[in-house]
């Protein structure tokens, strides 16, 4: 791409867009934009994507002053007609170039897909850009699709909100289109309150400059180190320290368009709540910035980013202290009503929470949980002791559910049972658990707590199988419960925990669970399905690990339920395919020529030692004995470096034994038993993966 030539911007106006919606919006302008100009054969070179609440621009340098020029070629007539065996063009070659307006010298033969034929090249010049960009940026505009978008006036263009005004500029000159009813122009607009009416962009490089002076920073990077630096300040000027938030910085940027910062107060007796209470209260309900003192405790500040300079934002500032107020005050009696019973006196209201339509209640869930606490406190050998602070947990879980602060604030679940847990005298343990349950695996925050990551991989699994025996499953990109998520997240923990597990069981069990509450009956296709899911996730989860996909294929490639067994091995295989390349190959060529040999054979692999004819093939077999017997013990070791080393000491005696012996004898029982001797080698394989999936000449294969 050129770094010379004009600079384009297009800025589109509208009514305010929910910074929620941010994201989507920048990254949908920006593909649609580039992807319209490159199809148009419009060369350019850097370009950024800027914007407020009430704006999304684009701006390109290196844009050339005309379209990048086409070389065509097109079909003709048949060659046979067309060209002379001396290699004369003939009457029916030059009609064609005369009509493609070529020279008869820039024919040529080529072949076609139903023969050969006559074709001519032809250069199509580039178009001046100024005199397309109209039509090209009407046609990006009308490309442009959201997830949400709205209708207004006639309801003949859909956008995410309203357009009120569009700017177009060529460097300094305007490039008249419509849009939506709306006429291109050199006119944007300034600071909603700080410069209403229209601002006149000089060039397409003075927009940034002549906005900022309209009270509006259009560099979205800008603007929040704009942010940063008034906080920070500000703060200083108290005496205080603002709690950084990257996802609360992310969303008060596209809140306003002109910064500014101000430090509002609220009494002390607020600090009496639990941090995170307060902190959320500021955060999600206000968009406010907590503050601490030098020694890290809560301070009673806060910190709003305001869509205006604070000088004499008096009256804002005291505005918004009152609306504080009263939430806190709200979350104060909250508390305090919670706090009036026990959180275990407290899990027989969820009888009143529901938990999935047609699946009952939170309380129905709990009893499942305990269950399933049960069983898996036996599967992994807890303790005792941790066996009954996960119980106990367990029934806890879901109790800060029939809370009055968790129904005013549903981010605080886990959170205020862990408080409510902790301040009833429960052990430090099951409090922990009741929020680690909420710790979300698939963005690799783990439980820190034995009691907690078992909680947390029921819960899990108690989701998925009830929404898959209800037909709740995921389809296509519709996943409205997040059932993916939660498995990922639910296999990442079991991964991480380093916890031996059929799975396949769990789900059996929680089935059963459910079936008893009279939900539903016990289907067995509904437990091969959970498990299909669920192993289609882990390969997801593998491939993210960078583990080839034919690697994976191969260990999934067999009967396995083991989540961390399946990791393992295939990290096993994985790691041989990266260091030691020469001994995976050996071991798969010696397997593959076992494997191909036998695949037919239907009969046993008993091997007849009487009649093992040959010398060497007498040697194998008693190395293959050796070799059976040290696999047993490496597999259930899980010594699977040691599988390979050993097998490729064999691959030697195999490799001889394949040049001296005929396998497919003629004679009957010797070939079988032959054959047997093959599918014994292939069989043990099959117990640690099927290696014929193996595809050792794909360096970076893909699923």
């Amino acid at each position: 791409m050129s770094s010379s030539g004009k600079t384009l911007l297009v800025e589109v106006g509208m009514e305010e867009l929910p910074s929620s919606l941010k994201e989507e919006v920048f990254e949908k302008f920006e593909e649609v934009f580039l992807d319209v100009l490159r199809s148009e054969q419009i060369i350019f070179g850097e370009h950024k994507v800027l914007g407020t609440p009430r704006r999304v621009t684009i701006l390109l340098h290196g844009v050339e002053e005309f379209q990048r020029k086409q070389v065509l070629e097109v079909k003709g007539p048949p060659k046979k007609v067309a060209l002379s065996p001396e290699g004369e063009w003939l009457k029916p070659a030059l009609l064609f170039a005369q009509a493609q307006g070529v020279e008869p010298s820039s024919l040529f033969i080529k072949e076609a897909e139903r023969g050969t034929y006559v074709f001519a090249r032809k250069e199509i010049p580039g178009k001046a850009i100024k005199e397309i960009l109209p039509q090209v940026l009407k046609k990006a505009l009308s490309c442009l699709q959201f997830s949400r978008s709205m209708r207004w006036g006639e309801g003949n263009v859909a956008f995410v909100r309203p357009i009120r005004w569009l700017v177009a500029l060529l460097d300094d000159e305007e490039i008249v289109f419509e849009f939506a009813d709306i006429t291109s122009s050199k006119f944007s607009r300034g600071h909603r309150f700080l410069c209403p009416g229209k601002v006149a962009i000089s060039s397409a490089e003075t927009y940034l400059d002549t906005l900022r002076k309209a009270f509006v920073i259009a560099d979205p990077q800008e603007r929040r180190a704009k942010i940063e630096e008034l906080l920070t300040s500000c703060a200083q000027e108290e005496g205080i320290f603002w709690l950084r938030d990257e996802n609360l910085l992310e969303e008060v940027n596209f809140l306003v368009e002109y910064p500014g910062v101000g430090v509002g107060r609220f009494e002390e007796k607020y600090l009496t709540l639990p941090s995170k209470v307060l902190i959320t209260v500021m955060k999600h309900h206000q968009r406010y910035f907590a503050c601490t003192d030098e020694r890290g405790n809560l301070s009673p500040h806060f910190m709003v980013v305001l869509n205006r300079p604070a000088d004499g934002s008096e009256i804002i500032i005291k505005g918004n202290e009152r609306v504080l107020r009263a939430r806190l005050e709200d979350a104060l009696f909250f508390f305090h009503e919670d706090r009036r019973s026990s959180l275990s006196d407290k899990v027989d209201k969820l009888k009143g929470v529901v938990f999935q339509e047609s699946l009952g209640t939170m309380w129905e869930k709990t009893q499942r949980l305990i269950q399933l606490s049960r069983y898996l406190a036996q599967k992994l050998h807890v303790g005792k002791e941790k066996a009954q602070f996960l119980e106990r947990a367990a029934f806890l879980a879901k109790a800060d559910l029939a809370c009055e602060m968790v129904k005013e604030f549903p981010e605080l679940q886990g959170y205020m049972g862990r408080v409510y847990a902790q301040e009833d005298g429960e052990a430090e343990e099951v409090a922990l658990a009741i929020e680690e349950q909420y710790f979300s695996p698939s963005e690799g925050n783990y439980p820190k707590t034995l009691v907690g990551s078992v909680l947390s991989l029921v819960d899990r699994v108690d989701t998925i199988v009830s929404s898959f025996a209800l037909e709740r499953i995921p389809s296509g990109s519709e996943d409205p419960l997040g059932l993916r998520r939660l498995a990922q997240g639910l296999i990442g923990l079991i991964i991480n925990k380093c916890w031996f597990l059929g799975i396949k069981e769990l789900i059996r069990e929680n089935l059963s669970l459910i079936a008893e509450q009279g939900f539903v009956s016990f289907d067995e296709a509904v437990v091969e399905k959970v498990l299909a899911f669920l192993l289609t996730r882990l390969r997801t989860f593998l491939l993210e690990q960078g583990i080839n996909y034919s690697i994976i294929n191969a260990v999934l490639g067999i009967p396995i339920d083991d989540i961390y067994e399946v990791y393992l091995r295939a990290s096993a295989l994985q790691k041989l395919w990266d260091a030691e390349k020469s001994v995976l190959e050996a071991v798969l060529t010696g397997f593959t020529r076992a494997y191909n040999i036998s695949k037919n054979f239907d009969g046993s692999a008993n091997v007849d030692e009487q009649l093992l004819q040959e010398e060497i093939e007498r040697e194998f077999y008693q190395s293959l004995l050796r070799f059976e017997k040290n696999f047993e013990s490496s597999l259930k070791e899980g010594n699977y470096q040691k599988l390979f080393e050993d097998f490729y000491t064999l691959v030697p005696v195999l490799d001889r034994f394949f040049e001296k012996v005929l396998v497919m004898a003629p004679e009957e029982a010797i070939r079988k038993n032959r054959l047997a001797l093959m599918k014994k080698i292939v069989l043990l394989w099959h117990r640690f993966a099927d290696l014929s999936q193996v595809v050792i000449q794909e360096e970076n294969g893909g699923s």
